[in-house]
């Protein structure tokens, strides 16, 4: 089970921590909402310093209202860009900065479930671009549903390698896939356990594609990052597509 840590300011998860039972903390400050904290005091002592000068200076300044309109930023904006950091993220979950889970959530909270509102609120009904951005808002759900155990699955390797380094890297990947089939728990109920299994199978071929296409990368390391960060490309590539994010 999980212990969610919550943020105290906007209610978001931003972090996890294994734990007995599912536990909810709200103590502390996500890190959206402490760099909104950062930027409301640099204005503040901006407006501060700009109070002084307009004591010594009788002509208008425009200076208060240019931060003003610099510092704002509109709802499309801030999903933008949160679109354009997902790789930067992914990169700081496989260096373990980050947690695979609170990434999953911000991201389908703050984004996908975000467009799928555009859709419904900008994009007519029988609508063939609808039904287009539909099939992208899916795809990244789907994708979205697998990356924890995705990342699992990276991570087994990349130790199991570590331990073999002259091991072969797919014979590596498909002794993975045998030996975590093989630890799943039978006692438990058929379709919990039916759903294991087939979300197994799905990382396991995900893996030994994105595997194929960076094969040719020598150093491990280098390998399974851009293994790792492929979806998230993928996922990135395919939601800047959408009509209202297009800009990127």
């Amino acid at each position: 089970m999980v212990k969610y840590y919550h943020c105290e300011k906007c209610k978001r998860v931003y972090n996890t921590e294994t734990w007995i039972g599912e536990v909810h903390t709200y103590d502390g400050i996500c890190p959206l909402c402490m760099a909104g904290e950062q930027q409301e005091n640099h204005i503040q002592q901006e407006n501060a310093e700009d109070n002084i000068i307009e004591k010594h200076n009788t002509k208008p300044t425009g200076r208060l209202k240019d931060i003003h309109e610099n510092t704002q930023s509109t709802p499309i904006e801030i999903e933008r860009n949160l679109l354009l950091s997902l790789e930067q993220k992914a990169n700081d979950v496989f260096s373990g900065k980050y947690s695979i889970e609170v990434l999953i959530k911000e991201f389908k909270d703050e984004l996908v479930d975000k467009a799928k509102e555009r859709i419904r609120e900008t994009i007519q009904s029988f609508d063939l671009s609808k039904h287009n951005a539909q099939k992208v808002v899916d795809f990244a759900e789907k994708t979205f549903d697998y990356l924890s155990e995705y990342k699992i699955y990276l991570d087994n390797l990349i130790k199991k390698l570590q331990d073999k380094p002259k091991m072969n890297i797919k014979s590596a990947i498909e002794k993975i896939f045998k030996e975590t089939k093989a630890n799943i728990p039978k006692d438990g109920a058929k379709d919990v356990l039916h759903n294991k299994k087939a979300k197994l199978k799905n990382v396991f071929g995900k893996t030994i594609k994105w595997y194929s296409f960076y094969s040719d990368t020598e150093d491990v390391y280098d390998l399974t990052k851009k293994m790792f960060l492929h979806p998230f490309n993928e996922i990135q590539k395919k939601l800047s597509t959408l009509p209202f994010y297009s800009s990127i």
